[in-house]
């Protein structure tokens, strides 16, 4: 909601209040024994519920402004941005020199 809050100070649209409800749903599969654990979300819904006088063109402009600026929305419409690195003990350390155990 801080993007719409944002964008709607830019664009000079008055809202008066806004309220969103958010519903996730997540499943997971996979082992943790067998290192093959994968979690993901299912669905997102988000529900906006806007109060304004301005005319609805400028709210739809608003609101289309304010999704596309959201990083969050934009990372998880984007897969694949993250690029991980790590150390073990202060030495550079490759999760692939290590690979999950063989199932049998």
């Amino acid at each position: 909601m801080t993007q719409i809050e944002r964008y709607a100070q830019m664009m000079k649209v008055n809202v008066e209040n806004v309220r969103a409800k958010i519903t996730l749903s997540v499943g997971v599969e996979g082992s943790v024994l067998a290192q093959t654990v994968q979690a993901r979300a299912e669905k997102i819904e988000v529900h906006y519920d806007v109060e304004s006088q301005d005319e609805p063109a400028k709210i739809a402009g608003l609101m289309r402004n304010a999704r596309n600026g959201c990083y969050v929305r934009q990372t998880i419409n984007n897969p694949g941005l993250f690029h991980d690195t790590m150390t073990l003990n202060g030495q550079p350390f490759n999760l692939d020199d290590y690979p999950p155990p063989s199932r049998r």
